[in-house]
């Protein structure tokens, strides 16, 4: 169980999982395989290029819509109106009703040509942070310790499902599935599953972790 405050809590990002990778001044873009993003994410990668201030970065994210399903957004005004009757129309997730996209970063895999596969995972949010200046279009996945039940009834209300915990002193390993990354339901009843590197493949043994007391 995540019982201590070595662990990290970020919301688990409903969208298009990126690798964004800035050199010379533009971004070039790949899927979770390393296959070239299509011409219709060019968006992301211009909003990108002005929001990184490095020579060269490569960062792990995800381009989506779920920044704005925030309080009196209009997808979520729709959601909590067909939620209460007053909109006929059938119930949906707030964030399939969001036409915007935004790039969400939560990891920093390389800068000015140094890989960090190697540095802790709390390092690398450090080093992050120094690097994206936010704006609407470019965010940072918010990452908090213990307790979270505050943070986690306020994500579910805005549409996650899961949240992912990250061991503090964690590395990151393209290809491989980590053992200290776990994917966990939102809902206290259902069972977490283990979410490992995105990348991975292989399966491993099923970690349980619970909800902070307040």
């Amino acid at each position: 169980m995540v019982t201590s405050v070595e662990w990290f809590v970020e919301p688990c990002w409903k969208g298009e999982r990126l690798l964004a990778r800035l050199e010379n001044g533009h971004v070039r873009l790949t899927d979770q395989v390393g296959k070239p993003a299509g011409t219709e994410l060019d968006e992301a990668a211009h909003v990108l290029e002005e929001a990184i201030d490095a020579e060269q970065a490569v960062i792990d994210g995800s381009w989506t819509a779920m920044p704005f399903t925030g309080e009196a957004s209009p997808a979520r005004q729709r959601a909590e109106a067909v939620a209460e009757g007053t909109d006929p129309r059938p119930r949906l997730d707030p964030a399939t009703l969001e036409t915007r996209r935004a790039f969400v970063a939560w990891d920093l895999v390389e800068l000015d040509g140094q890989p960090l596969h190697d540095i802790p995972y709390q390092e690398r949010r450090r080093l992050l942070e120094s690097v994206i200046i936010e704006n609407v279009r470019v965010r940072i996945s918010p990452a908090v310790r213990a307790p979270i039940r505050g943070w986690l009834d306020a994500w579910r209300a805005d549409g996650f499902t899961h949240f992912v915990a990250k061991q503090a002193n964690s590395r990151y390993h393209p290809g491989e599935t980590a053992p200290d990354w776990l994917q966990v339901s939102v809902d206290p009843a259902k069972q977490p599953s283990m979410l490992g590197r995105f990348f991975g493949r292989r399966s491993r043994a099923v970690r349980h972790i619970a909800d902070q007391p307040e």
